[in-house]
């Protein structure tokens, strides 16, 4: 049970590598209009799938891969939802074979490389002060991992909390209840897109990020309010926004993947009863996994959450 938990702690740093480095990244590039169309009128986060060929109650959730605890409690209806489940479908496989060296060697610098070698020295003493001085906390367990890692632990600080994860709470109840664990990725597939990204240039986007750490507080916090009112369009519109998220790449990316997932969610879907927990960001739009699987058959009826995510309030400090 531990290295499942251990496991869904790193999906959740590889969550926010994938969504947050586009604050810092591409400023010069056009930017596409947004999409302001409302594909799902009902404000939240839990849908029940039903269609042809669907093996019993499946639902899709999103979630937000790092919270406080509070925000992050499961609703009585959730719960319920996963209880009705044989099999948890997250967005990375981690029952994979070999998944603690893959992740390793995802999260690492190749040898000889390290953040003092990666760009300019003082880069890396902009990094390595901002940890000691701000964070209070030393820069060597992080010494050797990609910058773009580095970086989705900063904005993780950002939280008035010790962050936690629904992917966590699920894989224990997966755990608990005797569920399947399976991913619609792999590490590697998950990796394409970041690793496409020179070390130079994620570090750059990391000294970024710190310079501008105290602006990116509102943002994390307005990212929170957004995914608690639960209106899923509104929040993949937050991620997507072009004045927050300038390289639109990653925007194409986003959209690839969830076109990527919907061959194995149906055959997912006739095999039992499945829990889907993908991030948030990727159920709205009209390129979002839910839009998806209406446009091949399956009908998406809203779960409405009686308990939606607690309002922010004072949280102890990390």
């Amino acid at each position: 049970m531990l290295c499942r938990l251990l496991r869904a702690r790193y999906q959740t740093l590889l969550g926010l590598a994938l969504l947050l480095p586009g604050f810092a990244f591409g400023q010069n590039l056009p930017a596409a209009l947004p999409d302001t169309t409302t594909y799902n009128p009902a404000n939240t986060l839990l849908w029940r799938v039903s269609g042809p060929g669907v093996a019993g109650a499946s639902y899709v959730f999103g979630t937000m891969h790092a919270l406080c605890p509070d925000d992050a409690a499961m609703p009585t209806e959730m719960a319920a939802a996963f209880r009705e489940t044989q099999q948890l479908v997250l967005e990375l496989d981690m029952d994979a074979p070999d998944f603690n060296k893959q992740m390793r060697r995802a999260v690492q610098l190749p040898w000889p490389n390290s953040l003092r070698r990666v760009r300019k020295q003082r880069d890396y003493r902009v990094v390595r002060k901002f940890f000691k001085f701000r964070l209070h906390q030393p820069i060597l367990p992080f010494i050797l991992m990609k910058p773009a890692f580095v970086e989705s632990y900063v904005y993780s600080t950002l939280l008035p909390c010790t962050p936690v994860s629904y992917e966590e709470q699920l894989v224990q109840l997966a755990q608990q209840q005797h569920k399947e664990l399976l991913g619609l990725e792999t590490i590697q597939q998950q990796m394409a897109s970041l690793d496409s990204i020179s070390y130079p240039r994620q570090m750059q986007a990391l000294v970024k990020a710190i310079q501008e750490y105290d602006t990116y507080a509102p943002l994390m916090q307005q990212m929170v309010s957004v995914y608690q009112a639960q209106n899923v369009d509104a929040l993949y519109r937050f991620v997507v926004d072009p004045a927050r998220n300038p390289d639109q790449s990653e925007v194409a990316d986003l959209a690839q993947r969830n076109q990527n997932w919907i061959p194995q969610m149906k055959i997912l879907l006739q095999s039992k009863p499945t829990f889907f927990a993908v991030g948030a960001g990727h159920l709205g739009g009209r390129t979002g996994v839910l839009q998806l699987l209406r446009q091949q058959g399956y009908q998406l009826e809203p779960v409405l959450l009686s308990r939606a995510p607690a309002a922010p309030g004072p949280t102890p400090g990390r």
